[in-house]
């Protein structure tokens, strides 16, 4: 206690007092700036040394004290105090006095507070350890401070630091962490991409330099070369190795350099000895080519063999020039033979043919004249006399061998014809076959006499016993057709059966030689009576084809004079088209008639139904284009603003789409579902406004039918929808079946809608062959699901559509009793069911998915 009292205040142990002391000491005094830099250094007490940074202002203390400070809160206060000394400064003299703070935390505490933008960059720039520029790109009062610090982090470990911590707080700094982090993995990848591809060059050089393909190795060389230099080198043994391979491959370019050019002398040589050859070769040619001039050529000829039996001592010749050598040499030589015997080859050329046969033969081997080399006239006229010789004898050999030949294939017939016992045929072969003797002579090959003298004794001998076996079948032919005399048989079956008997008779006749006028008289007599019935039945049918070519005539007649006196300008043509469909059914009908005249008739009724046709195609493109004009007019009203304006033009178009005539029945119902879509989005838009959506209360009712029971009517019903969309796609091909499928199923279904299914079935089977009614079906389905939607609506107690108005109140009127019946109760779920199951008893229902829409609506605002 006395040791206080004589104690400095400014060492008293209780840190209130120093503190106080402290507040009255000046830093302008030396003495008090001792005290004040000892208890800055020394004091254990936070709010002394708090104290004593308040009351100094020299920099270097301050600095010291950021530096020795250990409190974390003291710290930043001191780097305050610190950033408050310096701005008193100038900016040189605050960045010399920054580069004077000796650690990273002290500079990173001075960047956080309050300072110029330059000295802030200059302390993160003094900044060596990245790790403490983490806490400036985290806790930087400006983004522009911590980006700055956050762009000099390059550190994969401290980006990803720094990416964790300011993930959610700093978008700025997180992104250039990330990309950052990103760039520094693509550098990496890149640095493995350039290692890799440098290790294929070298593995490509070495390939290269070592390997067993060295086509075009200085081209590959040089491109590999090329791409190495513009790679980067930073693996020392790589480029040891690449300097090795390289030396290894410019010592082989030089190595090849050298045998290419040895291998270009070479061949220069071998060119100039083939140009020779050549030329040697084309002498030989041109004078074998002038082989006819037998005085002149001879000198040049041995000149030229002379030349080439030296140029073949150098070195070997050229096989083409080979064989030109051969031929010249062989020329040579018949040259030399034909001057020897010219003298005696002209005496036998003036003897007669027949004398000099073989001599000219002798001569002309003897000179042996090369084949392919044009011959002098002399051999010409030689050659010329043998060949004639040669080829009269071969004529005459020639036509002898065809008639043998002839004849032989005659016996050969007559033998085939006496085997299938054919007299006729073996008679007519027999008598060829003389013919073809006679012409032969004397000399006819004894075989083939001995052949034709056999086989004319077994035609005798068939002849006498085909006789008597044909006579006794023509006799049961005869009783066969009496026997149908006066026959029970209707008239086609008897006369089916007489003209088999005949065709009989005639075969037999036609195989045999001996003909019975007795027997032939029996049997026709028979014939005729047995076919006296069937001359009254074949009238009649003939009577009944003329009469069926008359209608098909007057049908072809009324057309004529209808279509004649139309006006094509105001044709009726729905009337047109139901003349044009009624003409070709009763054509049908009218059949059949005679061929002849039918085909006449059937091409003028042909040529006037195309004609009909083509004017009834014409005016369905013309009703096609109208309505393509009205569905363009609906769909421009859409687009108007006053749907009421909308809804009165679309009502007009209606009408003017009811007064148009049909399209095509391919493009009818794509026309009339493209302009309905138009005019119900106008009638949607007006009724939107005010259509309520609110539900629709209806009291729960037990199931109408079993689940399985509705499973099955389902099922029938959508196969049903399947035929329906085939009607109207044209594809009838397996209707028939399908229907009659789908009938035996229904048996399966409850009583009530099993009929109300068939009646579907019955109205569409009609259509199948009669397509022209399914305008009106479709009209009748549109009025049914219609009234469908309108029944659904009172039962509900939900308005109807304008244009159903005038449906619903003729509705109400022929069934009051049960609309006040249904008003005094409740509608039930059981009620909404059977309005549901009836809508998929009528037929062509997905053709109208309006209807469909709005009846769904509704029936959902009950669910």
């Amino acid at each position: 206690m006395f040791a206080n009292l004589f104690k400095p205040k400014w060492r008293h142990s209780s840190p209130d007092v120093r503190v106080r002391a402290v507040n009255r000491l000046r830093s302008d005094r030396p003495a008090h700036s001792d005290i004040l830099r000892s208890l800055l250094l020394d004091d254990h007490s936070c709010e002394v040394r708090r104290a004593v940074i308040e009351r100094i202002s020299d920099l270097s203390l301050l600095i010291q004290a950021l530096v020795s400070e250990q409190d974390q809160e003291l710290r930043r206060y001191a780097a305050s105090a610190v950033a408050d000394q310096l701005s008193a400064l100038s900016m040189n003299e605050q960045l010399s006095w920054a580069e004077q703070i000796p650690d990273n935390q002290s500079r990173v505490e001075l960047a956080l507070v309050d300072i110029s933008s330059t000295l802030r960059s200059h302390l993160i720039d003094l900044i060596d350890e990245q790790r403490f520029l983490i806490s400036i790109a985290t806790k930087a009062a400006t983004a522009q401070t911590r980006r700055e610090a956050a762009l000099r982090i390059t550190d994969p470990e401290q980006l990803e630091i720094l990416s964790r911590e300011s993930k959610g707080s700093d978008k700025a700094v997180h992104r250039i962490a990330r990309e950052a982090l990103q760039t520094l993995r693509d550098q990496k990848r890149e640095e493995a991409r350039l290692q890799a591809r440098r290790q294929e060059l070298l593995e490509a050089l070495n390939s290269l330099v070592n390997g067993q393909d060295h086509q075009l190795f200085q081209a590959r060389f040089d491109v590999i070369h090329r791409e190495w230099e513009q790679l980067s080198h930073d693996d020392a043994a790589q480029v040891t190795r690449y300097n090795t391979l390289k030396t290894q491959a410019e010592r082989f370019i030089a190595d090849e350099a050298a045998r290419k050019a040895q291998a270009e002398a070479e061949e220069n040589a071998r060119i100039e000895r083939e140009r020779q050859d050549l030329a040697l070769t084309e002498t030989l040619e041109a004078l074998c080519l002038r082989s006819a001039e037998t005085a002149e050529l001879l000198p040049e000829l041995q000149a030229a063999i002379s030349e080439v039996n030296s140029f073949r001592e150098t070195a070997p010749v050229s096989r083409a020039l080979e064989d030109k050598a051969v031929l010249a040499e062989k020329l040579c030589q018949s040259l030399l033979r034909l001057d020897e015997v010219e003298a005696s080859l002209r005496e036998q050329l003036e003897s007669p043919l027949e004398d000099s046969d073989k001599a000219l033969v002798g001569f002309l081997s003897s000179i042996d004249w090369p084949q392919g080399l044009q011959s002098p006239a002399l051999l010409n006229q030689a050659q010329q006399l043998l060949n004639e010789s040669r080829q009269n004898q071969q004529q005459l050999k020639q036509q002898h061998l065809e008639l043998v030949a002839r004849l032989d294939a005659r016996l050969t017939d007559l033998e085939a014809a006496i085997e299938r016992g054919e007299i006729r045929t073996a008679l007519k072969q027999s008598e060829r076959a003389e013919q073809k003797m006679r012409t032969l002579g004397a000399k006819l090959p004894e075989k083939l006499d001995q052949r034709h003298r056999a086989l004319v004794a077994r035609l005798q001998e068939m002849k006498d016993w085909q006789g008597f076996a044909v006579n006794g079948k023509k006799e049961q032919l005869c009783e066969q057709m009496e026997a149908l005399v006066d026959s029970t048989l209707p008239p086609q079956p008897l006369a089916d059966q007489i003209r088999a008997l005949q065709k009989e008779w005639k075969e037999l006749d036609s195989g045999s030689a001996v003909h019975s006028q007795k027997l032939w008289q029996r049997f026709r007599s028979a014939a005729e009576a047995a076919y006296a019935p069937c001359e009254a039945h074949f009238g009649a049918q003939k009577e009944k084809r003329q009469q069926n070519l008359a209608q098909r005539e007057e049908i072809c007649h009324q057309l004529e004079t209808l279509i004649g006196s139309i006006n094509w300008d105001e044709a009726d043509w729905p009337g047109l088209e139901r003349i044009c469909h009624t003409a070709k059914r009763e054509w049908k009908q009218f059949s059949p008639v005679d061929r002849a005249p039918g085909k006449v008739v059937q091409q003028r009724f042909n040529q006037i139904i195309r004609d009909l046709d083509a004017r009834l195609r014409d005016w369905h493109q013309q009703c096609a284009t109208s309505k393509q004009s009205l569905i363009d007019a609906a769909a421009a009203l859409t687009e108007w603003d006053d749907v009421s304006a909308a809804a009165q033009e679309a009502k007009a178009l209606q009408r003017q789409w009811k007064e148009t005539g049909p399209a095509f029945r391919s493009t009818e119902r794509a026309l009339w579902q493209s302009f309905r879509e138009h005019c119900d989005t106008i009638f949607d838009r007006l009724k939107s406004g005010g259509m309520p959506t609110d539900p629709i209360k209806v009291d729960q009712a037990p199931a109408l039918l079993k689940e399985e029971d509705l499973s099955r009517l389902t099922s029938c019903a959508d196969l049903l929808s399947k035929a329906e969309k085939a009607i109207l796609d044209g594809d009838l091909g397996m209707l028939d079946t399908l229907l009659g499928a789908i009938r035996e199923s229904l048996s399966q279904v409850p009583d009530q809608w099993q009929s109300a299914l068939n009646r579907r079935i019955d109205a569409i089977e009609p259509l199948i062959t009669a397509p022209q009614g399914l305008e009106e079906q479709l009209s009748d389905s549109e009025h049914q699901l219609r009234e469908l939607c309108i029944r659904l609506e009172i039962l509900l107690g939900q308005p109807s559509p304008d244009e159903d108005q005038a449906q619903r109140m003729e509705y109400q009127m022929l069934r009051l009793q049960q609309a006040l019946d249904e008003q005094s109760r409740n509608p039930s779920t059981a009620d909404v069911l059977e309005l549901e199951l009836e809508w998929r008893t009528i037929p062509f229902s997905s053709v109208f998915p309006q209807l469909q829409q709005r009846f769904n609506q509704l029936k959902q605002r009950t669910e």
